[in-house]
Order: C-alpha cells, then structure tokens, then sequence
C-alpha cells in the first residue's frame, strides 16, 4: 500500500489539471452572472434548500460577493498564486452557491464542488506556479501516486454510476433522448436528422455502452487513444446538441488524466513546449516518504472519501418506488440526464372555519422556480410556506392539498401526490415518503 500510494510521479499531469479546472470553475461561474442566475435567486421569496444544509437568504451584495470570490480563487488556483488559499475559498464558495437551492441542482456543479475540494488536497501548485516563482513554497518534479489515483478513482464513480443508472427500462427503450430530440426538430439543417427516430437509439445505447466502458478501456493502455477519441466525440456532440455549459470541456480535461503522468510535455505545439520548458523532468532518486503517521492519515482519508463516493448513489435502494418518479435518492447519485419530466401543479388550502380557496403561489415561489413541482419534497415545502404566510395574515390554514400532474418521459401526466393528501401532516425528512403516489406503469 504505502509502495503504491506514496511512489513519486511525474508532476507535469497535476499542473495540467490544476490549470484547466481552475479555469473552467471559473469561467463556468462567471457565465452564470452573465446568465443571470443571481438575480434569479434574488427574486425569489424562498429557496429551496437541501435538509442537512439550510442556509440562509443572501443579500445582493454578498451573492456577487462570493460569485466574485469563486471566479477569482478559480484564477488564482489556475496561477497557483496563493494556491492553498484560493483552494480552499474556491471549495467554500462552490459548496455554498450550489447548496443555495436545490431546484438548481446540475450534476457537473456538483462535480465542480467535489473536485474543488480535492484541489484543496493535492501540491498542484509545487510546479509552473506564481508561489515557486516567489519562493513561497520548494519547486517539484515529482507528486505522490495518491493524488492521480484519487482525481481518477472520482471520475471513475461518475461514469460507473451514470452508466448502471442506464440500465432502467426508459433509457433502453430510448425515451427520454426521443423526447429531448423531438425539440430541435426546428433547428436548421440538422433537425431532421436530430428528429430521426434511429437516432434516439443509437445516441442512447452509445451512451450506455461509453459510460460502462470508457473507464476499463482507458486503464488498458493499447486501447487508451481510442477509448479517449470515442469520448471526445462523445463529449463534442453533447456541446454541439445540449450545450451543457463547460461540463463536456471539463471531462475531456479530468479524461485526459488516464494518460502516463508526462503526457502534457507530448502535446504539440505551443502547449507542448511550455510544459517542458516549465515542468522540469524528474530525476532518478529515492522516493522520500512522509512519516508513518502521515501514510496512516492519508490512508484513512482516502478510504473514508470512497467509501461515501461509492455509497451516495447506491442510497435510492433505500427508497421504495422509481426515484426518477419520487425524486427520493435521485440526487448526488450521478443520475444524468435520465429522464424528462414537465410538471404542473396548484395549492388548495383549507381554513380553521372549513372554508377552502386556491393559493396565489406568486407570493412564494417564482417562475424560475417551477420545476420544483418535480420534486416531492419542494412540493411539501410550498405547502409549509403557504401556511406561514397565511398564518402571519392572521388566517391560520388547517389544511394544504396539492394538484401535481406530472409528465414522465413522455407518458401522459398523472399525480404526483393524492389530491386528498393533507401535506401539513408530514414535515421534511430522510425517511421514505409515504404520501408520493405511485409511478406510472
């Protein structure tokens, strides 16, 4: 163990990533401000936050604030200026934005947050960096073999994860990319064929067959070039068809890693020439380890990180029913892009005296909220809110019903939730929630 973990590498892999995922964290946050997600999030009276992490209603000047943080310790991550500082800034700061409202929840931002947080972990910044260039911290060629084997033991969960999620009867039978497809049918030149019904199947089995495969076929060295070209095509269609922001560009950069820890120094041209001249080649040299108690606190560390990267996306088999329905273990499990949902849904309240009324929803929710009527647990937590609005009326409910209709794949829509369920019954929780109505067949 301590041979495998602790062997010396060649470095020049580790300054590559720290370079491109500086600066795709940061570049992926500042087009967010471009789009506008922070004045989303401040016309909106509630937030939808996750359980185990409220947080509380930002300010306009805090919220560009910590944008403002993000992108620049993204930067000087990339720069390795300041790095350990920046590091951790750039962790806090992605795990705070993204913990804002769970109805935003994308996959690659939690990706972003995770892999911020390695960074905080690993010396990217003991070679090419601002901080070897003041003299902050003692130049390196070499970075222990832990550090590559934990950025790809990551990129390893996702795309197992996402592969096995594959294997349900909507994704086999192609039904949410035929679905997707179906809207691009307007688009010139390539709408008829994105409107192919072949095409739904073949895009869905070579995703399958990719995210299942890609991992075994990188670590087999013949297959390795072919294996990160199907990806790229891979990837490139998904910029070319869902766009899907830096996430395709930030994994060809994290896939990339698969190759011998010296392949930037191989890369041509420009970019080639600059990580030889400014990465060093490690010498032969006996291999310095760090202190027994140091070998143990990594050891611990790096098993304790596995043990809940693999156990997070196994946790919907703790739920009853299809968690693409019940929403229940969906998230932090690598589900993406596995199903399309349109919902709608109405509040009905009912008064101490018996008498029942619509709710207006536009005093609690925005429209750049409405997919929370996919979820279950933002519906229960409309309801609550409606009742602490009407309670602060001095008109205090006995009662909240919802009428959901929801689209899966296509199907026609159904409830979500029994119209006759009170939803002031139940309160937020773990625990399996027993008021969903059942999926479609």
């Amino acid at each position: 163990m301590r041979d495998l973990l602790f062997q010396p590498i060649d470095m020049a892999w580790l300054v590559f990533f720290r370079l491109g995922a500086g600066l795709l964290i940061a570049v992926e946050h500042a087009g967010a401000v471009v789009l506008g997600h922070p004045q989303r999030y401040l016309a909106a009276p509630h937030h939808f936050t996750y359980l185990l992490a409220p947080l509380p209603n930002l300010s306009a000047p805090v919220l560009y604030a910590l944008y403002a943080v993000v992108i620049g310790s993204g930067l000087a991550v990339a720069a390795g200026w300041h790095y350990r500082v920046a590091a951790a800034l750039l962790c806090v700061g992605c795990w705070w934005l993204f913990l804002l409202d769970s109805t935003t929840y994308i996959n690659h931002h939690y990706l972003f947050c995770l892999v911020a947080g390695l960074l905080v972990a690993v010396p990217a910044h003991r070679a090419a960096s601002l901080d070897v260039r003041a003299g902050r911290v003692a130049p390196a060629t070499t970075a222990p073999a832990w550090t590559r084997y934990l950025l790809l033991g990551q990129l390893g969960v996702v795309y197992f994860f996402a592969g096995v999620a594959k294997l349900n009867p909507d994704w086999l039978a192609a039904r949410p990319l035929t679905v997707w497809l179906s809207h691009k049918s307007g688009w010139w030149l390539v709408g008829p064929l994105l409107t192919q019904p072949w095409l739904a199947w073949l895009m869905s089995y070579a995703g399958l067959a990719l995210d299942l495969l890609v991992v075994p076929l990188l670590l087999w060295r013949p297959a390795r070039p072919w294996a990160y070209g199907a990806t790229a095509i891979f990837h490139l269609s998904n910029v070319v068809i869902f766009g899907l922001g830096t996430f395709p560009w930030f994994s060809l950069l994290m896939t990339a890693l698969f190759f011998d820890p010296d392949f930037p120094r191989h890369l041509p041209g420009p970019v080639g020439r600059w990580f030889r001249r400014q990465v060093p080649v490690p010498t032969e040299q006996a291999a310095v380890l760090p202190s027994r108690a140091w070998q143990r606190l990594v050891v611990v560390g790096l098993t304790t990180y596995a043990a809940v990267q693999l156990a997070l996306p196994l946790r919907h088999f703790l739920y009853p029913g299809q968690p693409h329905w019940t929403e229940e273990g969906h998230n932090f499990a690598w589900h993406m892009m596995l199903r399309s949902k349109t919902s709608t849904a109405s509040f009905r309240v009912r008064l101490a005296d018996g008498r029942e009324e619509l709710a207006d929803l536009s005093t609690v929710v925005t429209p750049a909220q409405a997919r929370f009527a996919n979820h279950p647990d933002c519906i229960l937590q409309v309801a609550h809110w409606l009742a602490a609005e009407y309670r602060a009326k001095g008109r205090p409910l006995s009662a909240v019903f919802v009428t959901s209709q929801v689209s899966l794949n296509g199907r026609p829509a159904q409830p979500l939730i029994a119209p006759d369920v009170n939803l002031l019954r139940y309160q937020p929780t773990l625990l399996a929630a027993t008021w969903i109505a059942p999926a479609p067949e």
